[in-house]
């Protein structure tokens, strides 16, 4: 995804207890790889892999983990340079270090044959949250991302609540449900406040992206009293689901 987006540590703490008072999931560990593609190699080559021998493997070692390649369709200088993004899900950093010892341990031959197809650099992390209603399941999905920095007097806090009018506003207008998360910084490069996530059918997201198009989303969240906390770039990707334990 992006070189990570305030504190990990601070963001967990913080949204754990607002999570548990409304009685949403905890906060999760995102570990996010920036890859280039090798001559010749296609997203759809590193999803076959994904899906594939990498799934196996996960499987094999009974990981806690969902896996997701991000495919670079429009993305924003500075975060345009790589082709796709490789992002791990945990629900925990336990989940995490289990994960780490078994590849190490014994990824090798997976690794090798990551290395074939894609070049990529060190992980970021990032607290992972949901900010509405959880991404339905798709093979293939749009996912757009904005990428925010908060205008004077507000916090992560504010964002996620505007987050959440907007998803159960877009929800409304679709009849449908798109999900909505919210990325905040871990250990890597901050480089903005957060990252808010939209993902879902593309049926949906289709009509999602029309309503925004045409202004109709952004006159109803006015109209409700609703401003947006924050300065934003969108990018858009195509997310492709390689591992997925729901």
């Amino acid at each position: 995804m992006y070189r990570t987006i305030v504190s990990l540590l601070g963001i967990l703490l913080s949204t754990s207890s607002f999570a548990a008072h409304h009685e949403e999931p905890e906060p999760m560990v995102a570990e996010v790889y920036e890859c280039s593609l090798n001559d010749g190699v296609t997203a759809g080559d590193i999803v076959a892999l994904g899906s594939g021998d990498f799934a196996s493997f996960v499987d094999k070692h009974e990981l806690n983990m969902d896996t997701f390649l991000w495919e670079a369709v429009a993305v924003s200088p500075p975060y345009d340079e790589p082709d796709v993004r490789w992002v791990n899900y945990y629900p925990t950093w336990g989940d995490y270090f289990a994960a780490d010892a078994a590849w190490r341990e014994y990824g090798g031959e997976v690794d090798a044959k990551i290395n074939e197809l894609m070049t990529c650099g060190r992980p970021d992390f990032a607290g992972f949250m949901q900010a509405g209603e959880p991404a339905p399941d798709a093979p293939v999905k749009p996912l757009y991302i904005r990428v925010c920095q908060l205008k004077p007097g507000n916090t992560i806090a504010n964002a996620l609540a505007y987050r959440r009018a907007v998803n159960s506003t877009q929800n409304e207008q679709i009849g449908s449900a798109v999900g909505s998360y919210l990325f905040t910084p871990g250990f890597g490069n901050p480089g903005f406040d957060y990252g808010a996530m939209v993902t879902g059918a593309p049926e949906d997201m289709v009509k999602l992206m029309d309503h925004s198009r045409d202004g109709s989303t952004a006159k109803l969240l006015a109209s409700a009293g609703y401003t947006e906390p924050s300065s934003c770039t969108v990018d858009l990707h195509r997310s492709h689901m390689m591992v997925s334990q729901e």
